[in-house]
């Protein structure tokens, strides 16, 4: 039966699968040869290590047995380090294998809003925007059923926050949400073009993660990234529609500066301010999302944890 890793508790005895998120060479420790790999499922995820003896080739061979994005069987016991849940593996105590026999659906994690919803609302914005080609251009994708389908299914991101089924189309109506309501206080904002940018602004990420029993980057995803992805799936469509082409121009700044600075991996910096908000809507929903996601999946009963991110975090 399947344990989710939400409901593991130190001391526990487990026997379950996980999806295979990343793996770790085998390395020597004081007793011998060790590796540890990511497990996940839909609820979370939780480093797995395997405690071997002094036979390298042994231990070897367990780790070649799987790789990323297979289903694996554990046998093992849960601890606790750093005030996060792990699993230990002791070589005469349990063992990991390749599971034949699972749901996907156990592994994926999904969104706990509800994405129709969500959806509805994203056209009640596209409705309200004036500007006939730019409209046409959020219709073009928006609208299309194919298009949506994989859209929904999409991830905000691989680790950091959204990294779930349906997290893009969370983050991306939070930000156009929020850019629009910070852009209210100005009066030069186009709000058209502001929402047309934050809508788009992640785009890309359809195309730099796969999406299977786990979420990863692909490899057009690790070598172009998401940001250059998705300004060129934006001009594609443009092309089709007819946008103007100072229009489409300031769009794809929008796009390919959203990350705010050269070292945050922006080819270029927010020229202009539709740009600078979406940048920081950008920046502050995928915060505000890291928070509630430590805070949730934090077990420690004490009021803080620590983070490599973001340090301390304050838990209650």
């Amino acid at each position: 039966m399947k344990r989710f890793i939400e409901e593991l508790k130190p001391g526990d005895q487990v026997d379950t699968l996980f999806s295979v998120k990343y793996k770790r060479a085998v390395t020597q420790y004081a007793n011998g040869w060790r590796f540890a790999f990511g497990g996940a499922d839909k609820t979370g995820e939780i480093e797995v290590s395997y405690w071997g003896g002094y036979d390298q080739d042994k231990v070897q061979q367990i780790h070649d047995l799987f790789k990323e994005g297979d289903v694996v069987s554990v046998q093992g016991n849960v601890g606790m380090w750093r005030d996060k849940k792990k699993i230990d593996i002791n070589e005469d105590k349990g063992g990991i294998s390749i599971a034949d026999n699972f749901h996907l659906a156990d592994f994926l994690p999904i969104s706990d809003k509800n994405l129709d919803e969500l959806y509805s609302h994203l056209l009640g914005l596209i409705n309200k925007v004036e500007h006939d080609g730019l409209r046409d251009l959020l219709v073009a994708f928006f609208k299309d059923e194919k298009f949506m389908a994989d859209f929904k299914r999409a991830p905000g991101a691989m680790y950091l926050h959204h990294a779930w089924v349906g997290g893009l189309l969370e983050h991306s109506l939070a930000v156009t949400l929020a850019a629009r309501e910070t852009g209210k206080n100005y009066n030069i904002v186009d709000m058209d073009l502001l929402t047309t940018g934050a809508l788009l602004h992640d785009i890309g990420k359809m195309k730099e993660y796969e999406v299977t029993t786990s979420i990863k980057v692909g490899e057009e995803g690790l070598l172009r990234g998401h940001t250059i992805m998705g300004e060129e799936m934006v001009r594609d469509k443009a092309k089709k529609t007819g946008l103007e082409e100072k229009t489409l121009m300031k769009l794809c700044h929008i796009l390919l500066s959203h990350h705010g600075k050269h070292e945050k991996t922006a080819p270029v910096e927010p020229k202009f301010v539709e740009a600078i908000l979406v940048h920081y809507a950008d920046l502050m929903d995928s915060a505000a999302s890291q928070f509630e996601r430590i805070k949730k999946e934090t077990t420690t009963e004490d009021f803080h944890v620590y983070d490599k991110n973001w340090g301390q975090i304050y838990l209650k």
